[in-house]
Formats: structure tokens, sequence, C-alpha cells
């Protein structure tokens, strides 16, 4: 019950600062006001900001109180090309990505769909942890089909700094031109919890597509998880003569 109790502590913070839009550098009310608007104990008001104090999302200062510590990532998800591309990052942001499995297989049903695969054909597996100033915020998986991309493991092994889009596209002729997305928010799940560090109710934002080239082939059937509380998603559509110039080519 307790630890129920400090966690809804934990979303109730975070709530007041989304709803009330506080910025970096933005003050808390005080752990009594907090604890009252709560309906909590000042106990359990220090145990959720001791938490988020450890996650960085607020800096405590002795004696000045509790203050934001740091903006929601902007994220474009639509932006074709590499995930930098895709957040507004400054220059001091540093954006790493741990290469969690590379594995060669047969596609799934779904998958020769998406990707427009001959029955038995088989794909590349990819799955990454993108890590932003050392805090582990998004998994990714792609599916490449291995027609397109036969030594890609080797490749994405030897140049693992590098872009993954970059690589396809530097590599094998692949440059992506459009995506097509499905955007979910939802519970986090239990591997996710462990890979992202996150408390049993905290929730994640799934972007799940595919990418096509300019010739419009399907690349790349893919799965991205970001850690709700740290991102604010930017939704922009394309005006129509940029979509028939895509289609043109």
């Amino acid at each position: 019950m307790v630890r129920a109790l400090y966690e809804k502590t934990i979303a109730f913070i975070l709530q007041l600062i989304d709803e009330n839009r506080l910025r970096e550098g933005d003050q808390l009310p005080t752990e009594l006001r907090l604890a009252q608007q709560a309906g909590v104990s000042l106990v359990t008001v220090r145990r959720a900001l001791a938490e988020l104090a450890a996650q960085g999302v607020v800096r405590r200062e002795q004696g000045r109180g509790t203050f934001v510590a740091r903006p929601r990532v902007r994220a474009e998800t639509t932006r074709v090309g590499s995930l930098r591309n895709g957040l507004h990052l400054d220059a001091r942001s540093r954006l790493e990505t741990r290469l969690l499995k590379c594995v060669s297989r047969v596609a799934a049903d779904d998958e020769h769909r998406s990707l427009a695969l001959p029955n038995g054909a088989s794909v590349w597996e990819i799955s990454r942890l993108r890590r932003l100033n050392r805090r582990p915020l998004i998994l990714e998986t792609s599916v490449i089909p291995k027609l397109l991309a036969p030594d890609l493991g080797a490749q994405l092994k030897r140049r693992e700094p590098r872009s993954l889009y970059e690589l396809l596209e530097a590599v094998y002729g692949l440059k992506e031109a459009r995506e097509e997305q499905l955007l979910v928010a939802r519970a986090a799940r239990a591997h996710e919890e462990q890979l992202l560090g996150l408390l049993h109710f905290d929730w994640v934002v799934e972007v799940a597509g595919v990418s096509y080239s300019v010739r419009q082939e399907p690349i790349d059937s893919f799965r991205m998880i970001f850690v709700a509380k740290s991102f604010a998603f930017r939704m922009a559509t394309a005006p129509a003569f940029a979509v028939e110039a895509v289609e043109l080519r």
C-alpha cells in the first residue's frame, strides 16, 4: 500500500507539471502544499520527490524548494532519417546507442504483408536502446528485408556509432522518403520497465510503422517505445505538392 501511495504521488506531481505547463527552472508548490493537494503525508511526498530527483525530472535545493529540472524533449517522429533528426536537441545533448540484438530470421506473417515479402523470405531484426544524456529513454526495433541489405548485421556491428538510416543509404542505396506510422499510448510492459528503468505504473508511447524508399518500396518495419513522461510529440502534415513529388519519383 505504501508503494502504491508514493507511486500515485509521483503521477500526481507529473500531472501537475504538465497541466500547469511548468518549464525548466519553474518552482513546484511546497512539500506541505503538495501533500495537501495529493491527500498524502509529507513522508510520501518526500519519497516521491526523491524518486523524481533521481530520475532528473526535478531538482531539490536546500532552503529554496523543488524546481523542474528539465523540459520534455520535443519529438517529431514523422521526420524522415535518423532519430536525432526528429528530436529537438541542443549542442550539449548526447544521444547514445546500445545494440541489444541483431539477428537474421524468417519473416513473420505480418512482416510479409507490411514489407511485401515472398513466403520464406529472411529479415534482419535489430533492437537498440537509445540513451539521452545517460538516461535510457527509447527502445527501437527495426525489421529490414535481408534481400535489400544482405550483410547488414556485419556492417552494423562494425559501424555501430553510425545512424542505421545513414548506413542503409550509404552502403545499400536505400534512402528513406516517407513513413506510415501508428502512435499508441499504453502502460509499459515488464521488459520495457527493466530496460528503461521505469516504475510499474509508468506509461510509454509506442510508434510503429513502415519506412519507404524513394522508389516506394518498403525498407523497414519499425517500432519505437518512448518513455511517455520525457517527451512531447509534434505532428505535422506534408503539403500536397511534397507528397506528389515523392510519388512521381
